[in-house]
């Protein structure tokens, strides 16, 4: 969803300035080409927003002669859009090709005529800033291999060999902070792996054998530093443990009833599961959303606030909780349309919602925001409610 607004977004900034100029018609099949890099498909998730600010400059070409000479035959246009990062670049930079203009065949990425390329490459954001870079080998990824955030900082560093990932793979949140680390051979993760949350402090540790299987004890923790459980692994089976099994099982228990919109006896199951472990944030947020459709707002806001007690990454936990608020003042003196044993329809309303609990909204939703969550409705909420 988010790369349906991105590509809206960059469209729209684009026709508002040739509106204005007049050269562009929203009847026209016309053909954006950024940086050199003809936008025919929709921007791949994460590949950046462009904006006035990234843009040096624009160059429209209508006439029909030029446009079949360029190779591009039932144009109405070309528009040109280069970026301020791509203008400064050398030459020699220039020069290194993108995988944006290669095609995969079979696993390997060749240039015209399908022709294997062999040398350095580089891909770019929308926006102009390197996005990763490496090397290819006949068509084959070779060597360590860079992705980048928009924020310039490493995003994963991955080595490998004849196309295949060999070697040590780490990954990195957008502040540089190390987010898992770990050696793969043949694609597969081998020895111990780590996981680490964005404050730094250890996610999971878990060992697999040559074969790329789970074995041993697994611990995961949660950001404070407690453990947040142990499960066990042979050669990659799952051993369970008496508490784990009964508490997934009340978590599957729930989900079911929660499809049939059963949501008093899903939440009945979910408090059992609590019960049972008092320290299950999961629980407490699987709880709390299904509170949250159930009206119980007050209700929701409490589980929400417990999970983030325990885990305070939790990302989908402040996204929610900010849901909540919202939804509490919108169904505040709501309208009943439709009613039955199982669940009622409530009619919604656009309310002033307090300055105070407006903040609320946007710290939460900025939070979720700044943890990964890029989900549609999160980025909506975040453009109506906090603007400014």
């Amino acid at each position: 969803m988010k790369t349906n607004n991105q590509l809206k977004k960059t469209v729209l900034f684009l026709l508002i300035i040739f509106r204005i100029f007049n050269v562009v018609s929203q009847n026209e099949n016309v053909l954006y080409i950024v940086d050199s890099i003809p936008i025919i498909e929709e921007p791949k998730k994460g590949f950046g927003i462009l904006t006035e600010n990234d843009i040096d400059n624009v160059v429209v070409i209508k006439n029909k002669k030029t446009i079949d000479s360029i190779g591009y035959k039932n144009l109405d246009g070309i528009i040109y859009v280069f970026t301020k990062d791509y203008i400064q670049r050398p030459d020699s930079i220039k020069a290194i090709p993108t995988t944006n203009k290669m095609t995969k065949i079979n696993g390997v990425w060749c240039l015209k005529n399908a022709t294997p390329y062999s040398g350095k490459f580089i891909d770019y954001y929308l926006n102009g800033k390197i996005q990763g870079e490496g090397v290819l080998f006949n068509g084959k990824l070779k060597g360590k291999r860079l992705k980048y955030h928009l924020s310039g900082k490493v995003s994963d560093e991955i080595e490998y060999d004849n196309g295949i990932s060999n070697g040590l793979e780490q990954r990195f949140y957008a502040d540089g902070t190390l987010m898992q680390k770990g050696v793969l051979k043949n694609g597969k993760e081998v020895g111990d792996w780590e996981m680490y949350h964005p404050n730094g402090q250890l996610k999971q540790k878990a060992h697999f054998t040559d074969e790329g299987k789970m074995d041993g004890e697994v611990v995961s923790y949660y950001s404070t530093g407690k453990i947040k459980g142990t499960s066990y692994y042979e050669n990659g089976v799952f051993i369970k443990d008496k508490l784990s099994e009964k508490l997934f099982d009340y978590y599957n228990e729930s989900q079911e009833l929660y499809k049939q919109v059963n949501y008093k006896a899903a939440i009945k199951k979910l408090t059992k599961a609590i019960e049972l472990d008092s320290t299950w944030a999961d629980g407490y947020f699987a709880r709390g959303t299904m509170k949250l459709n159930d009206f119980q707002f007050d209700e929701a806001l409490s589980d929400f606030n417990k999970a983030l007690e325990i885990e305070p990454y939790f990302t989908n936990a402040y996204s929610n909780r900010a849901f909540t608020i919202i939804r509490k003042h919108e169904f505040s003196d709501s309208r009943t349309i439709s009613k039955s044993n199982d669940f009622q329809i409530l009619a919604t309303k656009e309310v002033e919602i307090p300055k105070s609990e407006m903040t609320k909204i946007c710290q939460d939703l900025n939070k979720a925001v700044s943890l990964g969550d890029d989900n549609h409705m999160v980025l909506d909420a975040l453009e109506k409610y906090c603007k400014e």
